[in-house]
């Protein structure tokens, strides 16, 4: 109780620019030239996806970058890509790899007599 007590009251005399967090530099989706769309680059295997696929925003270790500068610094468009009509870009799905954790693990076989 004495510890909720003393740090609201270090909260309270603290600005709030002092405590925040500031965007991750991964999340930040930068501005493109037009023609040139924003893409989600798997930075693990240097591999981009195009929005409205199932992977974009959604691999480990990523960042937003302009398509034009996934190409210059190596990575290269996943294969047999395409984008859905009308999905929503961004984190929705789990990548593949991430399934089996949320899957119910097989019931004992029963003992037998």
């Amino acid at each position: 109780m004495r510890y909720a007590i003393v740090l609201t009251a270090v909260l309270a005399l603290m600005p709030a620019a002092a405590y925040a967090q500031a965007p991750s530099s991964s999340a930040a989706t930068p501005v493109c030239a037009a023609g040139d769309p924003v893409v989600w680059v798997n930075t693990s295997s240097h591999v981009y996806h195009l929005q409205g696929t199932k992977y974009y925003g959604n691999t480990k270790s990523g960042k937003y970058a302009c398509r034009s500068a996934a190409d210059a610094s190596g990575s290269h468009q996943a294969k047999g890509e395409v984008p859905k009509a009308g999905a929503k870009p961004g984190p929705t799905a789990t990548p593949k790899h991430h399934r089996w954790h949320s899957k119910p693990s097989p019931s004992p076989a029963p003992a037998a007599t």
